[in-house]
């Protein structure tokens, strides 16, 4: 499962490297954070409104001259509403008398997991970056701008979006969660929840890296291997006296959240769709034994039956079935 937005990723190119800062947050002089913001507000006004002639208006020539066709056509065709009104700032960072031809590094550091790096290559004597996103319950896309001064003006010389959290959960939310389902045996719950914190784990692109980052991709090899030696898909479910087959187990993107879908093949035809429903049920309630965990805590099930209806000679379909616990609130 991969999930990107149209925009992620089309400036990862400009820049790339390290960053110091001069300020930091409310340590930025408030009339500079008082133009970061006004500069933010006509970036975060062309991406919402879909009017990349706004954005234009404040990009420098250098990254206009590079990406401004990638940048009008994604904004005008991305098919994520984002709400200017829900925008916030996780840090602002601030940048003076910069006259190295290296890299800057700027770090966000306070001692915890969610601590980060962000790096790129700064254009100019003076820079002004903003991380932000736009909170949301299912899914919070970042917004990571940086501006040079160029004599007396401020233009935009990076524009990055990517997906910062799913579910009010980020990159290490997802992680520890993963660690806990895994310390407690329930390996499929933590696969999948490492499948949602890698894709999350670059909510600006290269620029900005987790420094637990290393630690998770090392985590999430080490996971799969012992979810694929305990699990060789296809699976027979023999608690079921129609024999289905699993052969994986994911996550369904739906408008209430993500939560875990089961696939398999059936022996049934599935224009008998009353004998499916009830193969399905068994599954669902013999789910927790073959495997742990996953019958705990959802909100939601889903599963996608694949067979064939009577008289389909052009491949398999599927029926879908929804399975709800009030006991459950979502997978964190």
């Amino acid at each position: 499962m991969r999930i990107r937005w149209a925009m992620a990723g089309c400036i990862v190119l400009l820049f790339s490297c390290h960053v110091n800062t001069s300020s930091v947050d409310a340590g930025i002089d408030a009339e500079i954070r008082h133009q970061m913001d006004s500069l933010n507000k006509a970036v975060i006004g062309g991406v919402t409104g879909k009017d990349p002639a706004r954005i234009k208006s404040i990009c420098s020539d250098s990254l206009w001259a590079q990406a401004g066709n990638a940048i009008s056509t994604q904004i005008l065709h991305n098919q994520k509403a984002l709400d200017s009104g829900k925008f916030r700032i996780r840090n602002q960072f601030y940048l003076a008398n910069y006259g190295s031809t290296l890299p800057a590094t700027m770090h966000r550091l306070k001692g915890n997991d969610h601590d980060y790096i962000l790096t790129f290559m700064p254009l100019n004597a003076e820079t002004a970056v903003t991380l932000g996103y736009f909170a949301d319950t299912i899914e919070s896309f970042s917004l990571t701008t940086a501006y040079g001064k160029y004599n007396d003006t401020w233009k935009l010389n990076i524009l990055q979006i990517g997906l910062l959290k799913i579910m009010n959960g980020d990159a290490i939310d997802w992680y520890h969660k993963a660690q806990r389902d895994y310390n407690n045996g329930y390996l499929v719950d933590a696969g999948n929840d490492l499948l949602l914190c890698e894709e999350l784990l670059k909510p600006a692109g290269d620029f900005v890296h987790y420094i637990k980052e290393k630690e998770i991709n090392e985590t999430d090899q080490r996971l799969t291997a012992a979810i694929t030696q305990r699990y060789p898909f296809p699976l027979k479910d023999s608690l079921v006296s129609t024999k289905p087959e699993i052969f994986k187990i994911s996550l369904n993107r739906t408008a209430e959240g993500y939560f875990p879908i089961v696939l398999y093949n059936t022996r049934l035809s599935l224009s008998d769709s009353g004998k499916v429903a009830k193969e399905n049920n068994d599954v669902c309630a013999h789910l927790g034994e073959l495997f742990k965990g996953l019958d705990q805590g959802k909100r939601f099930m889903y599963f996608r039956v694949y067979g064939r209806l009577a008289g389909d000679t052009s491949g398999k379909a599927y029926l879908e079935f929804k399975k709800e616990s009030k006991k459950g609130n979502g997978l964190l």
